[in-house]
């Protein structure tokens, strides 16, 4: 039942030409009983016209209206007795226009039912006394019955059709609340699709930022250790020695970093062996011995306990440090030096690298993407960074982070 349903919504022409055909089934029905002493044959074909606006009343409903209380009226000048045909096409008049015709329009076809069901009831109302006079005399029939035939007659003839025009209003107020659940559930989906598509977008810059940052630092420490074991290869082996195994250390971390950052574009998203986790202020220490045995003498100051900084800000931090010393060991020359503090704050890390190297010449990578992925880092937790040539030569950064302090498990 259902299935035919929604089959006749997606087709309303076959639906108006069912309900036109009710209503000359209905006519014909009732029409033997009502068509008494009548010698007009086209009575008997005046259901066919009633249904030609009724077949069309989806797609003209206020020219349905019209047309059948335009026949209704001439039938009632015409007949004796009043058609039925008229009433039943009016139902389906009425109730049309409050489903399909505009607001306005509708009430307008409310107060034109009520005026042609005046009309039936003051002629049913005739015919009726006209009945009772075969059987009363006029003497007999008072004022009060006739009023009261009269009132009879107007509810009969009004009633179904306010009805009708009360109920298509309860639909049309239905189709309208299910239309804007369905424009809602289309707005949500394609709220959801663009959010989709956002997450998507951010997760490809968080990647670029981190194979930026990866590779950078990587490269950075196996060109100066490949162009010191070179220097020295002949007059120390044992350094060179050192620095071939810097580079192969480095070169094995930053493959297994870089393997991490593309399993995330994998559809099986259940954790790996080749996926270490995210790099965070413990391994501050670490990070900072890898740039020293990279030939760059540095100074690490931590205040307070790095443990308690959230894991977002912890990375973000790392990774500010990590850029600041890449640009140091590429730009910063031979006898540069660098420091790196660390305070952690209640409300916050302020994180400051600064080196004595050549300064702000070159401290940025060609693309500039060094200094505006520590930015872009920052900004992803409510911080910013300054960087700038320092007066006395070299160049600092500056990394505020902002966040709510975590408790440690002790």
């Amino acid at each position: 039942m259902r299935t035919v349903h929604l089959w006749l919504r997606g087709h309303p022409g076959v639906f108006d030409g069912l309900a036109a055909l009710v209503v000359v089934l209905l006519a014909l029905m009732f029409y033997p009983g009502l068509a008494i002493n009548s010698d007009l044959w086209w009575e008997a074909a005046l259901p066919f016209l009633f249904a030609v606006p009724v077949a069309l009343r989806s797609r003209y409903p206020i020219g349905t209206l019209y047309a059948t209380a335009a026949l209704g009226l001439i039938a009632l000048a015409t007949f004796r007795i009043p058609h039925p045909a008229a009433l039943f096409a009016g139902i389906v008049a009425a109730y049309s226009a409050a489903v399909y015709a505009p607001r306005r329009h509708s009430w307008a076809a409310l107060a034109l039912s009520l005026l042609v069901g005046l009309i039936g009831g003051v002629r049913w109302s005739y015919v009726i006394v006209q009945l009772a006079g075969s059987s009363y005399t006029l003497e007999e029939l008072t004022l009060r019955n006739q009023v009261i035939a009269l009132g009879v007659s107007v509810v009969v003839a009004s009633a179904p059709l306010v009805i009708a025009w009360l109920w298509g209003g309860v639909v049309r107020t239905r189709h309208a609340y299910l239309q804007e659940a369905l424009d809602r559930a289309g707005r949500l989906e394609r709220e959801r699709d663009a959010l989709a598509r956002l997450a998507v977008v951010e997760e490809r810059a968080r990647i670029a930022r981190d194979l930026h940052d990866v590779v950078a630092h990587s490269l950075s420490v196996v060109v100066l250790q490949a162009d010191g074991a070179r220097h020295v290869l002949e007059s120390d082996p044992a350094r060179a020695a050192r620095a071939l195994d810097v580079i192969g250390r480095t070169g094995r971390e930053a493959t297994a970093e870089m393997r991490r950052l593309l399993g995330v574009l994998r559809s099986d998203t259940s954790p790996g062996p080749d996926r270490a986790p995210q790099p965070d202020l413990v391994q501050l220490d670490a990070l900072v011995d890898q740039v020293r045995g990279s030939g760059l003498p540095v100074t690490l100051t931590v205040t307070g306990d790095l443990a308690s900084v959230p894991a977002s800000a912890a990375l973000s931090a790392y990774r500010i440090v990590q850029e600041a010393l890449t640009n140091t060991l590429r730009h910063g020359g031979p006898e540069a030096s660098a420091e790196v503090s660390a305070e952690v704050r209640p409300d916050g890390l302020s994180v400051r690298v600064v080196d004595d190297g050549r300064g702000a010449a070159a401290a940025d990578d060609g693309a500039g993407l060094g200094l505006r992925g520590m930015r872009e880092r920052a900004a992803a937790v409510g911080g910013e960074v300054t960087a700038g040539p320092r007066a006395g030569g070299g160049f600092g950064v500056t990394a505020w982070l902002p966040y709510e302090p975590v408790a440690v498990a002790q």
